[in-house]
């Protein structure tokens, strides 16, 4: 179980398999853990984030979904839930650093495909 109060369920089963996501599942209030969640070799801060930085933003997604935040996924909910996910006590400034960068890459994606429309 992860996150206390709004607790979700840590599904592991994945975690080695090659090309497997880590994932939030709304419906059954589970994080599903990926292959993607151990860190890369990636200069974008998403494909270095430690495995905590990573289980920290989709337990964000989690508690964004249980205090009513049920917006479509994509680049600014991910901004958002990146940002949300620094604030977990647990981490360390790096892993705080690595989600706020995260969270200003996904806005700059989403500003660059705004403006190409």
């Amino acid at each position: 179980m992860l996150g206390g109060d709004s607790a979700c369920t840590l599904d592991i089963a994945y975690a080695a398999e090659s090309g497997s996501r880590t994932t939030f599942h709304q419906g059954q209030q589970r994080v599903v853990l990926g292959a993607d969640a151990y860190p890369g070799v990636g200069i974008a801060a998403r494909s270095r984030m430690s495995m905590l930085a990573c289980l920290a933003h989709a337990l964000a997604h989690a508690r964004r979904y249980l205090r009513g935040y049920d917006r479509p996924v994509g680049l600014i909910d991910e901004a958002e839930t990146s940002l949300d996910a620094s604030f977990e006590l647990a981490l360390n400034p790096k892993d705080r650093r690595d989600l706020v960068e995260d969270a200003s890459d996904q806005i700059a994606r989403w500003l660059k495909e705004e403006a190409e429309q």
